[in-house]
């Protein structure tokens, strides 16, 4: 199964840190529009406005209706801190909720069950994953565990410390309860997804591999310094996973979109492929 996954679009009608992102955004899905079509799920992961204004989310409504990948993909949408919830679902009332209102839901597809995770901790930059969503969670996991299925979980947060301070200070408050659940299902779950750190990430936790791409708009430099109020930003390559999802094997690809233009291609012939073999 093909999955792009997207986050961090963080749709606003003035520029962030210097850089239009309705522009980046609209770069982003027509590069994927043109090259990654025929994948079968598009995952945003949060941050889906900057502010969480009303004003933002009809503007997303507008950038996925001129898209073919709207009829197509439908792109699936989760809230991240820079979202308000209330707001989101007013303005795209068919958003699934759980029993207790928060955006998450599961959905049934080729490679597994996809888990959509509401990490959102309202009014706080910082997540938090609460007795109740973990209460739906291990119900979710329980049910595909009983079946057999693989999991894939889908969130905004990261719910592992990534050893970058201005990160993990807003990173999920009560990770140590989550990853414990986490670790109780990792013969489930199959890999996790998230955004929030705006730069490419890789990893496990819990026994539990993850990936993360960069924002789309303004992605940012890891520093390793430890300084709670110092973030690296700049001219740096916005991207958005293309991950292959298979029984034995996950692959993940990072797309530079808006390098694509710098790419060379070479069409190989037969004394290509000798000159290359000397």
């Amino acid at each position: 199964m093909k999955l792009v996954h997207i986050s961090d679009i963080h749709l606003n009608e003035a520029p962030i840190l210097g850089l239009d992102p309705v522009a980046n955004f609209k770069r982003c899905l027509a590069y994927v529009e043109a090259h990654d079509a025929d994948a079968e799920r598009i995952v945003i992961t949060g941050d889906l406005t900057h502010h969480g204004g009303e004003e933002s989310y009809r503007l997303l409504v507008d950038i996925l209706a001129g898209s073919s990948l709207q009829d197509k993909l439908a792109p699936r949408l989760l809230i991240g801190n820079h979202d308000h919830r209330e707001t989101f679902v007013s303005v795209f009332p068919s958003t699934h909720r759980d029993p207790n209102g928060f955006v998450q839901w599961t959905e049934e597809t080729p490679a597994g069950v996809f888990v959509y995770m509401d990490t959102v901790d309202q009014g706080r930059h910082g997540g938090r994953y609460c007795e109740t969503r973990m209460a739906w969670l291990a119900g979710v996991l329980d049910d595909a565990r009983s079946r057999g299925v693989r999991a894939y979980m889908f969130m905004h947060h990261n719910p592992v410390r990534v050893h970058v301070a201005n990160a993990d200070i807003i990173g999920i408050i009560n990770e140590r309860e989550l990853q414990g659940l986490l670790e109780s299902y990792n013969d489930v779950i199959a890999h996790m997804f998230f955004g929030h750190c705006h730069y490419s990430l890789s990893g496990s936790v819990a026994g539990i591999s993850y990936s993360a791409p960069r924002s789309t708009n303004h992605p940012c430099w890891p520093d390793f310094s430890g300084m709670i109020n110092r973030m690296g930003h700049g001219e740096l390559a916005p991207n958005y996973n293309v991950c292959f999802l298979r029984d034995d094997s996950i692959v993940v690809h990072t797309i530079d979109f808006l390098d694509a233009e710098k790419v060379q291609w070479v069409v190989d012939t037969d004394d290509d492929l000798a000159e290359m073999k000397v």
